[in-house]
């Protein structure tokens, strides 16, 4: 569809009526095309995306259009979220708010959010938090407990995303005190229900984890969003697979896997598959988990910038390679997941990588390097004294240092 006409000016510095007609006939096609995001929907956005990208463009460079076209930016979100194309819509939603005619109101405070998230995607911390805390202050002169519920539940996402369990809680628990209070915001009830589940997974309290797990759950169901209802069955099985319910893990990722796959979520098929890896390995089947794995295409979460995913990839692969004392195979994945580790600036899973890659040295008679690895992680996974995993490591890793040192020779 030409959603724009090919003359906008009728005289020199002057837009044409025509001209914005057009641009608000493209916007009234896309508003219908994104208003339900169900699996074939997805795709068909997939293979146009770029006319969505043109009309959206074309919109907000208009006073009279902006509105309708920030609009539509906010609709078409999830789409841009779940496909991973969060660096072509940064400069988009950018502009949105350089061009905004209202810098006081709602939708602007929604937008800062939006660009907030896919900051925080993106690595880019400090921005995202910046605009949090902006649209937070927003949200207060305006008195809308709309932006403010919205606001908290970024907030939440944000800290989780750096394992700030207090601030993760509280604004979890502030955005789900006031969405209850507000029948229409049922989708931020469920997402407070998941920051709260997984920073509970984080440090270890699974009971509780799972309760909060359960209600995203019922919420998503009734909504009928069948991606963020996988997503909750996947943080399901990863706590069942922590507690060693290995047939209630099977079962929420066989939840997620009959949704996905009928969907072009690249990112969340490869989760799957991460998943259903952890879960053979502590079932130690070595051989599934690495078919499992090597279902995983490294090259498209490159490309989608999935680099969190890519590196868990890499590490877990290498996991399962030192298991099967495959030396060689098992250092080149690690070293890999330890490169993206260290660019994301991610401690806990770098620890974790330093501790199993000293395994594998240490296995393969390279003393010298596990007791130097092991004292990097261990040095690491101290920064994390509230992290369950962390302190399992921690002792893990420890043990198996000391055991080495003292077989050193004088």
């Amino acid at each position: 569809m030409n959603t724009v006409a090919a003359n906008s000016q009728d005289t020199p510095g002057k837009t044409s009526p025509q001209f914005i007609q057009s641009i608000q006939a493209g916007l009234r096609y896309w508003q219908q095309k994104t208003e339900t995001l169900g699996p074939d929907q997805v795709q068909w956005l997939d293979q146009r995306r770029k006319n969505l990208h043109q009309a959206i463009l074309f919109g907000l460079n208009q006073p009279e259009t902006w509105e309708d076209t920030a609009q539509l930016l906010l609709q078409a979100f999830d789409f841009s979220e779940w496909r991973g194309y969060w660096s072509e819509w940064i400069p988009v939603l950018e502009q949105a708010l350089a061009n905004a005619p209202e810098k006081e109101s709602v939708v602007y405070g929604r937008l800062q959010n939006r660009l907030g998230q896919l900051y925080r995607l993106d690595s880019r911390l400090p921005e995202a938090e910046a605009q949090h805390k902006i649209a937070l202050e927003l949200a207060k002169r305006l008195a809308s407990d709309e932006l403010l519920v919205i606001t908290y539940n970024c907030l939440a996402e944000y800290h989780l995303s750096q394992r700030n369990v207090a601030q993760t809680r509280e604004y979890g628990q502030a955005t789900l005190d006031l969405a209850q209070t507000i029948p229409s915001l049922k989708r931020l009830e469920a997402f407070a229900h998941l920051s709260l589940g997984q920073i509970e997974r984080f440090v270890g309290n699974w009971s509780v984890a799972i309760n909060h797990h359960q209600q995203a759950n019922r919420i998503w169901r009734k909504l009928d969003n069948h991606t963020y209802l996988a997503r909750s069955w996947l943080d399901l099985g990863n706590i069942y697979t922590n507690t060693k319910e290995f047939g209630l893990a099977q079962q929420a990722y066989e939840e997620a896997q009959a949704i996905f796959e009928l969907t072009n979520n690249d990112k969340d098929k490869a989760h799957i598959n991460l998943e259903l890896g952890t879960l053979f390995y502590r079932q130690e089947k070595w051989k599934q988990a690495e078919t499992a794995l090597l279902e995983i295409d490294p090259i498209t979460l490159r490309e989608q910038s999935e680099f969190d995913l890519l590196a868990l990839f890499y590490n877990n692969l290498g996991n399962v390679y030192l298991k099967m004392k495959r030396w060689e195979k098992a250092s080149e994945y690690l070293n890999l997941a330890i490169e993206i580790f260290r660019q994301r600036e991610n401690e806990l899973d770098l620890g974790n990588s330093f501790g199993t890659l000293a395994s594998v040295y240490e296995q393969d008679g390279k003393q010298e390097k596990a007791i130097q690895l092991y004292e990097e992680a261990i040095k690491l996974l101290r920064k994390f004294p509230e992290s369950q995993w962390a302190q399992k490591l921690l002792g893990e890793f420890g043990t198996a240092s000391k055991a080495l040192r003292a077989k050193k020779p004088d």
